[in-house]
């Protein structure tokens, strides 16, 4: 594989992460909500990791798109 692809797959594996990241820390935040038992709280904090999870799919897919591609033409 070329040096711009190994380059444009990091950049696509740090944005998958930061999405993680992001559903992580809003997961951690309705976890706490619960404990104080703030169950609207927590769902409603839990609402926004749903465009971190479809982003972060997404980019995994192109991921593994651009690997496989870049892998059948080296073939």
């Amino acid at each position: 594989m070329s040096t711009s692809t190994n380059r444009t797959l990091s950049v696509l594996i740090s944005a998958i992460d930061q999405r993680l990241l992001s559903a992580v820390h809003h997961t951690s935040e309705a976890a706490a909500a619960m404990k104080l038992e703030k169950r609207n709280l927590a769902i409603g904090t839990l609402l926004v990791i749903e465009q971190d999870l479809e982003l972060a799919l997404q980019l995994y897919r192109a991921t593994l798109a651009l690997h496989r591609t870049m892998k059948d033409s080296a073939a």
